[in-house]
């Protein structure tokens, strides 16, 4: 098949066409091979909203879950963090460190540790934030971190069919081009045999 891109798509239509004579059976099979491909990756883009959405509404209920249950409570740190200067080149980089810290959560005493800027000293308040059982927790997940999951997942999902797609395409092809060059060799040596018998 030849690499020109308009060339290989006006041979691919022919070989949709039912009786053309100049069209061989592997054409054929090539053409309805990349119109299956073609319509597995429109069949893939719904699909792929589908399941950002569904992706969408799960991370939205736990980012409400989430925001209703931890809460944000001021931590008092009991040692200064060790200071370290952090360059990458002419910048000077901001580099968090951690610090034991206290903090009060129903009138009980909590510790942890706790991230804070270096050279941060005892003493110091931080913001942390803590699950239903006073312990210490991540923050909760917020709506534009649910939004931007459910577009990495349509989008993955659709680049995850679209890489299956290519591969069995490429596969396909590759096994027509072998079969193609077979019967290129048996025509030519039947061709060759003819004329040599004359």
């Amino acid at each position: 098949m030849t690499g020109n891109t308009s060339e290989y798509l006006r041979v691919l239509r022919r070989g949709l066409r039912g009786r053309d004579p100049l069209v061989r059976r592997t054409d054929r099979v090539e053409a309805r091979l990349a119109v299956a491909v073609l319509v597995l990756l429109l069949v893939a883009i719904p699909l792929a909203g589908w399941v950002g959405a569904r992706t969408w509404d799960t991370q939205s209920a736990l980012a409400v879950q989430q925001t209703a249950e931890r809460t944000l409570v001021t931590a008092t740190t009991q040692a200064p963090a060790e200071t370290t200067d952090v360059t990458a080149g002419e910048l000077a980089m901001t580099a968090s460190a951690s610090a034991p810290a206290t903090w009060t959560w129903r009138d009980e005493k909590r510790r942890g540790d706790v991230t804070v800027d270096y050279g941060t000293p005892a003493g110091a308040d931080v913001q942390v934030w803590v699950d239903p059982n006073g312990e210490q927790a991540l923050a909760p997940l917020s709506a534009t971190s649910a939004k931007i999951s459910a577009i990495l997942v349509g989008v993955a999902l659709w680049c995850a069919a679209a890489l299956l797609a290519a591969a069995v395409f490429g596969y396909g092809r590759w096994r027509l081009d072998r079969t193609r060059r077979r019967e290129w060799s048996r025509e030519i040596a039947a061709f060759l045999g003819s004329t040599s018998s004359h």
